[in-house]
């Protein structure tokens, strides 16, 4: 299957609103097209690549007033430290948050759909769901409650946990790209959770060897080679190599098994079998490992989001139909009720952000969006100062100063290692450690969802191909947003893609090298592999993407999510000292917040670090207990 220079050009006009909406004035959510990190956004801060210029300060226009916190990045974390901030101060406070997108929530971003027939269909563009509240510190939990996160309604009836059964969608299904997998490969492998494997595996693409192959590694019998020694020491031997490592040299597969498994892991720890440890793997439920008698308990060698898959995962409903978006809008609703009108969790799903109110000057708390910090300096010694200045980019593009009692970074770490010259060489490196994993998330609006149905699938996989697969939005009704219920109702479609090389790198340097790659891609790139997918995958059972495609939004997180420790690329892991502890230090009247600051990409462990980063700047509070290192909270998980 290929699509025609014709077929792309006939459905543009419907897949990329995003020039038109932007032009008539509506909210980022609604524009389509290319969102999230864009390089018209990220301009101001890619010319801070090298060190920062605060002698541009003597140029700047200063702000009037003195703010009492200024926040640096309105995502989860920054709206959570400004919330606790204002809670615990003790007396009234002014807060200004700065960001450089345009809209507030960083990564938590919502996608927002009208379709052909006059629904509306709000979607994910970033952080997803949250993920196993059982694990979450009383901090976070408390935070949630108190600004209206009703935890239990998901399980009472909001996430429709039937849904799919209910439709027939019962398969499990991988789509072969034929640029991969070849001319000749199935274009879409249905299976039967009760079908033999010697059965499905006939009809996949895979030459007879690697069938075989396949087939012995399901059926978890003994490898090849064998490990040896204790529980623990057969543990640190995995922990010492990849994956794909493992089965090559201890099952001794044929390539095209390593191709298939390839993408697998990519979701959860942010690289492929190449560069995930066997280990970390194990806990994922990949196969392989059932005869080495590994045991069922977390060990502390795995990776963070490892040992929370060990410690046992809450089922997957905690989602709201615009994902973490919800609580970034809770979360500024406490900080500014008139911009956010509305009243419980139900209101979120409807909510219509006042855009306008964001910076009105009288308001206690202002968010200043499409401001990009340049560079910050106490105004004296950092352990005497009174104030602390910070420089920034305005939207108009005009260079600006703002002064205030305490400033709160809750940014990237790379970022704060060029924004503060204070900072001793030491810190600044252990800052530049972190590196962003590059993501793509697609949203597309479909006018029905028919060939799901007629397949009998939710979600399918394509291993090895432009983008990892494609899935049905989550069952979740709330406020006006109600979850379709019938095949010829529009639906949300999700795909997304973790763009590193897959060349057995270490994660940082896989990650660099996706950033550029990603860079280079535009929309209509990106839209044509949505295409393209969708076609090859749905085209036999009825899928025409020139008539059933409505739009199209492609959210490009070119600095994505954080990334975590591993072994066995990270040989301080987890003895320490952890290179996250040391960059997030506070100093003078800064402290750090963000989930770089945890080394884990996770909601909970974003308001976590804001709970930290408050009580550093206020150290006469008393808050809730948070958990501080890279991971759940190790109670939680039996270390």
């Amino acid at each position: 299957m290929d699509i025609t220079r014709r077929d792309f050009l006939e459905g543009v006009a419907l897949a990329v609103p995003g020039a038109a909406a932007a032009r008539a004035g509506l909210p980022p959510e609604s524009q389509g097209g290319l969102q999230g990190q864009t390089d018209a956004l990220m301009a101001s801060a890619h010319r801070l690549r090298g060190p920062a210029a605060a002698g541009a300060d003597g140029v700047a226009e200063l702000d009037p007033g003195i703010e009492d916190l200024v926040v640096v990045g309105a995502g989860l974390s920054g709206l959570a430290g400004a919330c606790l901030y204002r809670r615990h101060a003790g007396r009234p406070v002014r807060v200004l948050l700065l960001d450089a997108l345009d809209a507030v929530g960083g990564h938590a971003r919502r996608n927002e759909f009208v379709s052909r027939s006059g629904r509306r269909l709000i979607g994910y563009g970033g952080s997803q769901s949250l993920d196993t509240p059982g694990l979450f510190s009383p901090a976070a939990h408390e935070l949630l409650r108190s600004v209206g996160i009703e935890l239990e309604r998901f399980k009472e009836g909001l996430f429709d946990s039937g849904w799919a059964a209910r439709q027939g969608l019962v398969h499990s299904a991988r789509w072969f790209d034929p640029r991969v997998w070849g001319e000749s490969a199935h274009p879409l492998l249905l299976r039967r959770r009760e079908e033999a494997a010697a059965d499905w595996l006939a009809r996949t693409p895979l030459p007879g060897p690697a069938r075989q192959d396949l087939q012995r590694l399901l059926a978890e019998g003994p490898p090849a080679r064998p490990l040896h020694g204790s529980r623990a020491a057969r543990r640190r031997q995995l922990s010492a190599i990849s994956y794909r490592d493992f089965l090559r040299r201890h099952w001794r597969v044929h390539d095209a098994v390593l191709a298939w498994w390839g993408d697998e892991t990519l979701g959860y720890f942010g690289v492929g079998i190449d560069a995930t440890s066997a280990l970390d793997a194990y806990a994922a439920g990949l196969p392989g490992f059932k005869a080495l008698d590994l045991g069922e308990q977390v060990d502390p060698l795995m990776s963070a989001s490892a040992r929370q898959l060990m410690a046992g995962q809450d089922d997957y409903i905690y989602h709201f139909p615009d994902g973490n978006a919800a609580l970034a809008h809770a979360l500024l609703r406490e900080l500014r009720p008139d911009a956010v009108p509305g009243q419980g969790m139900a209101s979120l799903a409807d909510v219509k952000v006042g855009q306008e109110l964001l910076d009105l000057a009288e308001a206690p708390v202002r968010v200043r969006l499409r401001a990009t910090a340049l560079g910050l300096r106490h105004l004296g010694p950092p352990q005497r100062a009174e104030l602390v200045e910070l420089s920034y980019v305005d939207a108009a593009g005009a260079l600006r100063r703002v002064r205030a009692r305490h400033l709160l970074l809750a940014c990237w770490h790379r970022v704060i290692a060029r924004l503060a010259p204070e900072l001793a060489a030491a810190q600044r490196r252990a800052l530049d450690d972190q590196v962003k994993v590059p993501l793509l998330y697609a949203t597309v609006l479909v006018s029905n969802w028919r060939p799901w149905q007629r397949a009998g699938i939710r979600a399918l996989r394509a291993p090895g191909s432009f983008w990892s697969g494609a899935e049905l939005d989550f069952p979740v009704s709330l406020g006006g947003v109600r979850f379709p219920q019938q095949a010829d109702e529009p639906m949300l479609l999700h795909l997304s893609r973790v763009v590193v090389p897959g060349d057995g790198r270490s994660p940082r340097a896989q990650s660099s090298a996706g950033r550029e790659l990603l860079r280079q891609w535009p929309f209509e790139r990106l839209e044509h592999e949505v295409r393209r997918l969708l076609q090859g995958a749905l085209g036999g059972h009825g899928f025409d993407h020139g008539r059933d495609i409505e739009a199209i939004t492609v959210n490009r997180w070119a600095h994505g999510y954080t990334l975590e420790y591993a072994r066995p690329w990270d040989a301080f892991w987890p003895q320490g000292p952890l290179p996250c502890e040391r960059a997030r230090r506070p100093w003078g009247r800064v402290a750090i917040a963000g989930s770089d600051s945890g080394a884990y990409a996770y909601a909970h462990g974003a308001i976590d670090q804001a709970h930290r980063a408050v009580q550093e700047l206020l150290p006469q509070a008393r808050l809730p207990r948070w958990h501080a290192t890279p991971g759940p909270d190790p109670r939680a998980i039996g270390l």
